[in-house]
């Protein structure tokens, strides 16, 4: 899954917003469900109008992610 303009409009399809603080806090959080589970890496951050922070946003699909091959996963 990218995070190239996906446009949530199918079942089993979300979009989320990731706000807080500063970008390293948003980055470290935005890549954590990745590691388990069918989302996108983040988008670039990006300034909250109005506020203080900046946010990201991830898209994700219910269905799970193809399997990785061992060969494919860096391990050392």
């Amino acid at each position: 899954m990218t995070a190239n303009h996906c446009h949530p409009h199918q079942p089993g399809l979300v979009s989320l917003t990731i706000e807080g603080a500063d970008e390293k806090t948003v980055l470290d959080f935005a890549y954590a469900p990745a590691l388990c589970h069918n989302v996108s890496g983040p988008g670039e951050p990006r300034p909250v109008p109005g506020r203080p922070g900046v946010n990201v946003q991830v898209y994700g699909h219910l269905e799970p992610a193809a399997e990785l091959d061992g060969a494919s996963v860096g391990t050392g």
